[in-house]
């Protein structure tokens, strides 16, 4: 039992190290530490070393000047997540602030790692509703390319795992808010977005839109991207399982409507980022 209380100091020392130099010598015994439980089996029990590792890993080696550290970093983040699972949850919100800042990287390696990370956290660690919701600050994040960077996120969100993986209603508002941006690159990337949500979710998209307050022209422009798309064949609208639920209310809910009634049908599961089912759509 002493050895693997020495190793779990160990392993803590060598994260919260300054020297750079060091930190990448460091660096890969470290992840293996992680991922080897048999030297490290305390790591799930003992909380607070976890979390003064991984705020130490956050604030340290992703904001690191030097790239190699930063990808590091991340590499060490990425163990954490494949060790700990869902244990990781309590971990998103510090390490969040420091994974967008570098969706805004100079360096392609860093922004396509960082994503990479992000959407590992979101498919082991926590839903990607609970991580988005605690990302869509970065929109209106100081650095144009991070603007930037959650919208490649996003599309990569939606294409992962589909849009009823997220309340989509939330987080129009701000990428309707990114099409006026100073920036092209921002504007494209929004306007990207809002394609892609589209080919996911279909027409309720356009009803929406109509109702946020955007300038005819604007609007006019958005619309006739949506029409290239549904003309090219390219849509990829999410089909309803056949368990399908209201996770507002409980797993074993869900609210029935009669066909004629597919517009409000659409229009609630929009607004409510709930399944809403028709009795045709279910398999009893």
């Amino acid at each position: 039992m002493e050895e693997e209380v020495v190793a779990m100091e160990y392993l803590l020392d060598q994260v919260t190290q300054k020297d750079v130099g060091k930190r990448l010598q460091v660096g890969q015994e470290v992840i293996e530490l992680i991922l080897d439980q048999e030297k490290t089996p305390d790591l799930e029990q003992d909380q607070s070393v976890v979390d003064r590792m991984v705020d130490a890993v956050a604030s340290s080696w992703v904001n690191s000047s030097n790239f190699k550290v930063v990808l590091l970093g991340m590499d060490i983040l990425s163990a954490l997540v494949s060790r700990l699972q869902e244990r990781f949850r309590t971990q998103v919100g510090t390490v969040l602030p420091s994974l967008m800042d570098r969706l805004g990287d100079a360096k392609d390696q860093v922004r396509d790692q960082d994503q990479a990370l992000l959407l590992k956290i979101m498919d082991q660690a926590a839903n990607p509703q609970y991580v988005w919701e605690r990302m869509m600050g970065g929109f209106k994040h100081k650095n144009n390319r991070t603007r930037e960077g959650l919208c490649l996120c996003l599309i990569s969100t939606l294409n992962v795992f589909g849009s009823q993986s997220l309340t989509l209603s939330k987080i129009v508002p701000h990428i309707c808010h990114l099409l006026g941006d100073p920036t092209s690159q921002v504007r494209d990337g929004a306007m990207n977005c809002l394609v892609e949500i589209y080919r996911h979710v279909g027409e309720r998209v356009r009803m929406d839109l109509g109702k946020k307050g955007l300038p005819q022209s604007r609007l006019n422009v958005i619309f006739s991207k949506f029409d290239e798309v549904q003309r090219s064949g390219n849509m990829v609208l999410s089909p309803v399982s056949g368990k399908v639920t209201c996770p507002a209310i409980s797993s074993r809910w869900c609210v029935f409507l009669p066909p004629e009634l597919g517009l409000v049908w659409a229009w609630l599961s929009w607004q409510h980022g709930v399944v809403l089912a028709r009795p045709a759509d279910v398999n009893m």
